[in-house]
């Protein structure tokens, strides 16, 4: 497997810059993996609390342990700002996955055009 390819491959499946780190860039690696992070937590952390909030309505017996019900009561539980928050993160965290494959593969090309120029480099 090339190097662009398992670059690629690591940012894609692994996390976003993880082909950097791979490649050797580790500014950028660190760089897109903390944001990715960051997005995957804030994304999280309001699942983790709407879980809660429509599970707190189950025990209660205000809601009906019925799947339209349910529906219904995370629809009602899913607004504000927080709302937002995960909808900037969601894009955020889909920016840096897409930028971190098509990044790593650029450096993974400029890197295998940079050793075929000067093959007598030592790597």
């Amino acid at each position: 497997m090339s190097r662009s390819a398992i670059a690629v491959t690591l940012s894609a499946l692994v996390l976003p810059g993880a082909g950097h780190i791979y490649l050797k860039h580790m500014g950028r690696g660190f760089a897109l993996a903390g944001v990715s992070l960051v997005c995957v937590w804030i994304i999280m952390a309001r699942l983790v609390r709407l879980t809660a909030d429509v599970w707190s309505q189950l025990e209660s017996g205000a809601t009906r342990p019925d799947a339209i019900e349910i529906a219904n009561l995370v629809n009602q539980t899913s607004g504000g700002t927080d709302s937002t928050l995960v909808w900037v993160a969601s894009w955020a965290l889909l920016i840096c996955w897409v930028l971190g494959m098509a990044d790593a593969y650029r450096l993974s090309q400029l890197e295998t055009s940079r050793k075929s120029v000067h093959p007598t480099q030592k790597k």
